[in-house]
């Protein structure tokens, strides 16, 4: 008697029925109990066949640092409670926890899965795996961390990597990472295509003229604005500038005074543009637009435009957007210090990723040359201090963080906690230096725990946070 023998002879009886018997001889069994029996300890032990083929997950590999269990507590406490925390607190978080390459707990992922998913980009492999782990594996990303890309493997990555590479390899090698983009570009969907020639927009030369010119049919008319913006950049572009011929439209040049003559500029804003959309149409005709190219149509120099628009408060926000965007520093002061006296208005109603090409220090300084809190007047809005979060994105210097502590817009909202908002504690949390965390967490202690908690609990995570790996 065997498995086998079991299996051929009396399971295919006992299975269909057993009125003819059982076949028990051809077994050797004694009685149909004993054959019932054995058939059964041999289903038992009978291992199923194995399937034809396996479908695997491929193993993720993430060599950042979890968590410490400290810094855990606080920020599940943040993240998971009935009050969770904001949409900037959550951002700074995240940033610190890439900055200092630590990872969340395996176990808080579900947890925290809507954070998870909503920064997944942002948070490690094995967090962009557990927030595309529903998706079909034909559309699913691959999970690769900033620092272990390649020039062969980076076209495998999430979007927001991919261009972060390609702005690192532009910094480098100019040539080799406009190459490395058109190689993948016919590949890759719009929104992936947007952010890499976003980031070619450092160290543009004439060799990327043929790349550009060969954007002009693009399917998505985002892609094909901003290529032409980038080619009229170009040293010595010669062709019609769209931008250029729009803006020029609506400026007006004359002469004033009576003895010495001098040049005087006016703009002339369409009449279906109303105020609450004004900033965002002069950054969009006047923001494509270089300062240089203006000035040498106006047969002006830079300094000269500026001068000219010194009673033109709509004309002189559009150069702030423009100074802006060609990283003109020094230009944005003048404009700030001499005419705009509260530039930060003009901003309300853009986005801050237009600093997205700008370095800390220097975004550091843009903030003090539009903000200056010192200049804050009592009634000044409380946009002002969310405004500065926001386009700051993280900690400011003391000195400008001392000047937000003594301006009165801040002393008002602490003497009227029924004015105070979370919102604000929030943003003052993310721009406070560590130097300064314990003189915040005294201004706040005094207001409502209900506007202030998430703040106090954010700035004592970021102490946690940098302590770590130390």
């Amino acid at each position: 008697m065997n498995l086998t023998s079991l299996k051929n002879e009396i399971l295919p009886k006992l299975l269909s029925g057993t009125r003819s018997g059982l076949p028990l001889d051809r077994i050797g069994a004694t009685d149909p109990l004993q054959a019932l029996a054995l058939a059964g300890q041999a289903l038992r032990f009978d291992r199923p066949p194995p399937p034809g083929q396996f479908q695997t997950e491929e193993a993720i590999t993430d060599h950042a640092a979890i968590l410490p269990g400290a810094a855990r507590k606080l920020l599940l406490r943040l993240l998971s409670g009935k009050n969770q925390a904001s949409a900037q607190l959550s951002a700074a978080i995240v940033q610190k926890l890439a900055e200092k390459r630590l990872r969340l707990h395996p176990f808080d992922l579900p947890r925290l899965e809507s954070f998870v998913k909503a920064h997944a980009e942002n948070l490690g492999a094995e967090a962009l795996a557990f927030s595309d782990r529903e998706t079909p594996v034909a559309q699913k990303q691959n999970y690769f961390a900033p620092d272990s890309l390649s020039d062969d493997t980076w076209m495998l990555a999430a979007p927001a990597v991919k261009a972060g590479y390609i702005s690192g390899r532009r910094a480098s090698d100019p040539d080799a990472a406009r190459a490395m983009v058109e190689a993948v570009w016919a590949s890759e969907n719009a929104d992936s295509r947007m952010r890499l020639l976003a980031a070619l927009r450092n160290s543009l030369s004439e060799r990327d003229a043929p790349f550009l010119r060969s954007l002009e049919k693009d399917r998505a008319p985002r892609v094909r604005e901003l290529a032409q913006r980038l080619l009229v950049r170009l040293p010595g572009f010669e062709g019609d500038d769209p931008a250029l011929r729009a803006a020029l439209e609506r400026i007006k040049v004359s002469k004033t005074g009576l003895i010495f003559k001098k040049a005087a500029l006016s703009l002339d804003v369409p009449a279906t543009v109303r105020d609450f959309t004004k900033m965002s149409w002069l950054n969009e005709t006047f923001g494509p637009v270089g300062l240089e190219v203006l000035a040498d149509a106006l047969s002006m120099t830079v300094d000269g435009v500026v001068a000219a628009a010194e009673k033109q408060g709509d004309l002189l926000a559009a150069l702030l957007f423009m100074a802006t965007q060609d990283k003109r520093l020094d230009i944005v002061k003048v404009i700030t210090e001499r005419h705009l006296l509260n530039g930060w208005e003009a901003f309300h109603q853009l986005d801050s990723e237009m600093l997205a090409d700008y370095s800390g220090d220097m975004r550091q300084l843009w903030i003090e040359y539009i903000f200056r809190p010192g200049r804050w007047a009592a009634d000044t809005s409380p946009w002002a201090m969310r405004g500065m979060a926001q386009w700051l994105g993280g900690q400011t210097t003391e000195n400008v963080f001392g000047e937000i502590l003594r301006s009165k817009p801040w002393q008002a909202l602490r003497g009227e906690s029924g004015r105070f908002e979370a919102d604000i504690a929030d943003s003052m949390a993310v721009m406070c230096p560590s130097s300064m965390r314990s003189t915040l967490r005294a201004e706040l202690a005094g207001l409502d725990p209900a506007k202030s908690s998430n703040a106090i609990l954010f700035l004592d995570l970021m102490d946690s946070l940098e302590t770590a790996n130390a």
